[in-house]
């Protein structure tokens, strides 16, 4: 089987340490033999002198020059120094890796001292005699690429065939994993560290050979596929995997760049896969009152402070001259001191502020989050992220209809959450493979979306480690279908071409979003679903949708998730979290039935079945409110106006509206009268008219 022209074939690993057997190595087919044969003529390119990766000597002289005059980073080089000389590293091969890059640059900047240098060879002894896994060979060949690379000259003959041909002996390794698509965050991290070493033995007479073909195919993934895939997943910033997974993997792909354009010249960083944006994704989508990670797709971790992304912020902000970036480093690290003060064991990772040291920018003015704009459109990951203000009492809301499929992603286009203070219309569920991800989490009925319900509708997949083909609950959702083999399996009309956010606007009084999700769901049961999302500042919500299912038998779902038992009251719905509130007021249709679905045995509930989780999550839900037109139709519309406020709710005075071409709502809140209709018909408009206390007329207009 062929993924994409670029699939591994597995082969049995051995131990070689003559240089001679590495000849046919790898066995890696379905290369482009044609696009390698362009790429080896820019060998030339390759820096030649030492270090070869990230620095000259001459950058390294003017990081000690900084680290003199900048208060800021000398606090940090501080922290890494008192590490370096502490000679302390961990035996795990998912951080020591990163301990040596830490304990080579501080050897650098340290002038190259004896201690420092048997501190640096202690840690690649240990990573040499080390028994890797598929997760922590990359990590290993990425730490001895850099330490042979920057301790060049104080290494012996023999020191540098031993861990030239451990690097190469643990680069074939990577080989033996599974290829996965260049839209899912395994393949960075699992190949991308192949081109350290490629870089760092170029021309060292260790097999060339291999180290050759190990340069040919670093090169080929980086250029022909990682750089499109994030022109075309990450327009404007971000992943589409969840938070947590792009922190996971983007400081891979980011540090990629910066080896490459540091050891060609090539300026990768200005192109549009060059991550131009994602500081503001992680500063738009960190929730409010304690700057947490919005819970969307895989989301495994919720904590914003990672130090995973302080490792590559300080490439944004060079490279992009990223204000935002420079605001959001300096806040993680401030966070990370707090932890540590407070007791936290890991919270500073001496070893991880390096990236923070090398790549300080004085130049670049920070740029405050207060200074943004209050909404944002991410474009390649669909997401539309919305707040009423930049303090921690903030409306929060994020609306999500994604254009393709894939990867950790959920059945999720057109959902929203809603917080203030607390979560309250909540991504439900738990990141937990099994029965739980396959027939709950990730499926459309843990959402705040539509279902539409044919009864013989089957679905299958959902989870990782069973087939595709396996058998799971009707949620009457969204399709699960196995992820697109590649970038060139996403086009327009292609399975993974599943939604589109047409129009996008932010003002000072409003932000307005409509998603087409129609193609999310299969083609035989859903003729038209399109969702507009109408955020009316500071804590109104409008939200329309057009449902046409292919038969008016099919039950159509609205649905609303909470964390708590909601308080329903005919049309009207009320969640309470904490200091939080959430009401929401069915306007359309005039007549429904309104259903509440959770508690005990039944958090999780699709169809009849509960589907538990074994993790312990407080933000997983144990509720939703379904909303059901009282009469079946082919063609239904829904318009709901939800407001947020403290503990005390607060309900808005709504009257629905009926006009020859659409319908729409009256709405009286705090003084101010709103005004929104809706067409019903053909393309998806709206018209707004807001009305202050005075009566004075502030917006009547066409929304796009």
């Amino acid at each position: 089987m062929k993924i994409n022209g670029f699939l591994l074939c597995t082969f049995t690993l051995s131990v070689l340490t003559l240089s001679h057997a590495w000849a046919a190595w790898p066995q890696l087919r379905g290369r482009n033999e044609a696009r390698q044969q362009e790429l080896r003529q820019r060998f030339v390119e390759i820096r030649l002198e030492r270090p070869r990766i990230f620095l000259t000597n001459a950058e390294i002289e003017a990081v000690r020059d900084r680290i003199d005059r900048i208060p800021e980073i000398h606090e940090a080089y501080q922290w890494l120094k008192d590490w370096a000389y502490s000679g302390q590293f961990y035996r795990n091969l998912w951080a020591t890796p990163k301990q040596l890059q830490g304990a080579v640059v501080a050897y650098r900047l340290e002038g190259r001292p004896p201690e420092l240098l048997a501190n640096c060879v202690r840690i690649m002894d240990y990573l040499s005699e080390a028994e890797p896994d598929s997760w922590t060979y990359p990590r290993v060949v990425r730490g001895l690429s850099m330490a042979y690379d920057w301790l060049y000259e104080d290494l012996t003959a023999e020191q540098k065939q031993k861990y030239g041909n451990r690097i190469l002996e643990y680069a074939k390794a990577c080989y033996d994993t599974w290829r996965h698509s260049e839209l899912n965050n395994h393949l960075y991290l699992e190949y991308g560290p192949i081109l350290y070493a490629g870089i760092a033995l170029y021309g060292e007479g260790i097999d060339d050979e291999a180290v050759e073909q190990l340069l040919l195919d670093g090169m080929e993934l980086l250029l022909d596929y990682f750089i499109p895939a994030h022109a075309l997943l990450a327009q404007d910033g971000g992943w589409y995997e969840s938070m947590s997974y792009h922190a996971f993997f983007t400081m891979e792909y980011a540090h990629l760049l910066e080896l490459w354009q540091h050891a060609t010249g090539e300026p990768v960083w200005d192109g549009p896969g060059g991550l131009a944006g994602d500081a503001d994704w992680l500063v738009y989508n960190a929730r409010p009152w304690d700057n947490s990670r919005v819970h969307v797709a895989d989301n495994g971790n919720s904590d914003s402070q990672d130090l995973g992304i302080a490792w590559y912020l300080p490439l944004l902000w060079a490279r992009h001259r990223d204000g935002v970036a420079r605001f959001w480093t300096e806040h993680l690290k401030s966070q990370a001191l707090v932890k540590h003060e407070q007791g936290e064991r890991y919270a500073l990772s001496p070893h991880m502020w390096w990236p923070y040291i090398v790549w300080y920018d004085e130049t670049v003015p920070m740029v405050s989050r207060e200074s943004l704009p209050l909404a944002r459109q991410f474009r390649g990951v669909g997401w539309v992220s919305m707040r009423s203000s930049w303090e921690e009492d903030a409306t929060f809301a994020l609306f999500v209809c994604s254009d393709w499929w894939g990867g950790h992603q959920h059945a999720d286009n057109n959902s929203f959450t809603i917080h203030k203070y607390a979560p309250l219309a909540i991504d439900s569920g738990v990141y937990d493979a099994g029965p739980h991800r396959a027939n709950y989490s990730a499926r459309t009925i843990a959402h705040n979306t539509v279902t539409v319900y044919d009864p013989n509708e089957k679905f299958f997949g959902g989870t990782w480690g069973q087939s595709m083909n396996s058998p799971t609950v009707n949620d009457g959702g969204q399709l699960y279908t196995p992820g697109p083999s590649g970038i060139a399996a996403c086009g327009p009309g292609t399975k993974s071409d599943r939604g589109e956010i047409l129009t996008y606007e932010q003002t000072p009084w409003y932000t307005y979003a409509v998603g087409d999700a129609t193609r999310s769901y299969r083609e035989t049961k859903v003729k038209e679903f399109t969702r507009a999302f109408l955020h009316l500042r500071p804590d109104l919500f409008v939200i329309f949708d057009r449902v046409e299912s292919t038969d008016a038998g099919f039950v159509k779902r609205w649905l609303l998730h909470s964390i708590h038992e909601p308080v329903i009251d005919g049309k009207g719905i009320t969640l309470k979290n904490g200091a939080g509130s959430l009401t929401c007021q069915t306007v359309y249709p005039l007549r429904v039935q309104t259903v509440s679905v959770g508690g005990p045995g039944r958090e999780f509930e699709v169809d009849g079945q509960n589907f538990p989780t074994s993790k312990n999550d407080p933000e997983a839900g144990s509720w939703r409110v379904e909303v059901s037109p009282a009469e079946p139709a082919t063609r239904d519309y829904f318009l709901h106006v939800l407001r947020t406020a403290g503990e005390s709710p607060v309900a808005p005075t709504v009257e629905p509206l009926q006009v020859d071409d659409g319908l729409g709502v009256r709405i009286l809140d705090g003084g101010q009268r709103y005004e929104v209709r809706f067409s019903t018909t053909g393309p998806l408009t709206a018209h707004l008219r807001i009305a202050d206390a005075d009566g004075k007329m502030v917006v009547n207009r066409d929304l796009p």
